[in-house]
């Protein structure tokens, strides 16, 4: 009997994951939407940061709606052109390394609603007292963190109220 006989059947390779098919990682649409907000809070339209990143402004639509995955070198184009680390982009994925990613959604935010979240921004900015503005940003986070689902507690057997 020959040697190849014997040996195990070869495992099934797993499908490879295509955007045709799966559709944008929810990675590369978080970095995309970091990407689109902070476009918006510098007051920057989609032409402007390409003509500093040194793209065309179709690439930076297909960049914030994550069709296009950033590559380490283009990532690091944005965060100059942004004026942020290259870390921003990815602030809030898997704070825990032992716990997946929260699932990401996608950012909707039409140009009508763009321009007012810059403008309410930008007076949040403004303020002089960084005690208020940190006090309003504080708040702003905390609502989101009450806006997201909870995950539902198991009660076992013994835990079950009286």
């Amino acid at each position: 009997m020959s040697r190849l006989a014997t040996e195990a059947p070869a495992k099934p390779r797993q499908r490879r994951r295509t955007i045709i098919i799966d559709g944008p990682h929810p990675i590369d649409v978080y970095v995309g939407a970091r990407i689109r907000l902070q476009r918006i809070m510098r007051g920057l339209t989609q032409s402007e940061l390409a003509r500093h990143v040194g793209i065309s402004f179709q690439s930076v639509q297909k960049y914030e709606r994550g069709e296009n995955r950033v590559s380490a070198s283009r990532l690091h184009e944005f965060a100059a052109a942004l004026g942020v680390s290259e870390q921003y982009f990815f602030d809030g994925i898997g704070a825990d390394p032992g716990e997946p990613a929260a699932p990401v959604r996608e950012s909707t935010v039409s140009a009508l609603e763009g321009k007012e979240l810059h403008r309410q921004l930008s007076a949040v900015m403004a303020l002089e007292d960084k005690r208020l503005r940190g006090l309003i940003i504080q708040l702003l986070k905390l609502l989101t963190e009450l806006n997201q689902p909870r995950p539902v507690a198991k009660v076992s057997a013994q835990q079950e109220p009286a």
